[in-house]
C-alpha cells in the first residue's frame, strides 16, 4: 500500500516528518538495503520493483531499529501500524533515488 495523503497528514502531526528528516541518512540507507535486497528476486521474475515490494523488507527492520522504537515510545505512538506508515513514507521521499539509473 502507498502513502495516502492521511497517512501523511497522520505522521506529520506525530512528528515523524521531522523525525525522518533529523535522520534522513540512516532512513536513506535502510531503504537502499531493504530496495536492493527485494529487487533481485522481483527482477528475476522478470517483474519491475514496486514500492511494495521494498515495503515487505523494509518494515520488519524498522520495527527493531531501536531509534525508531525510542521515538514512538517517546511519544506514546503504540500501535503496530506506525511502522508501516513511516515505511510507506521513508519509501515516497527515497523512490526517486532508488530508482535513478534504471534503479527499477
Amino acid at each position: 500500500m502507498a502513502l495516502t495523503a492521511r497517512k501523511s497528514l497522520r505522521l506529520e502531526d506525530a512528528g515523524l516528518d521531522k523525525f525522518y528528516e533529523d535522520n534522513q541518512q540512516l532512513w536513506a540507507d535502510m531503504a537502499k538495503q531493504a530496495f536492493d535486497y527485494a529487487a533481485e528476486p522481483v527482477r528475476k521474475a522478470g517483474e519491475p520493483v514496486r514500492q511494495d515490494d521494498v515495503l515487505a523488507v523494509l518494515v520488519p527492520a524498522l520495527e527493531i531499529a531501536q531509534l525508531l522504537r525510542t521515538f514512538l515510545a517517546d511519544n506514546s505512538l503504540r500501535q503496530q501500524f506506525w511502522f508501516t506508515y513511516f515505511a510507506e513514507y521513508i519509501i515516497d521521499r527515497e523512490w526517486p533515488t532508488l530508482t535513478q539509473n534504471g534503479g527499477n
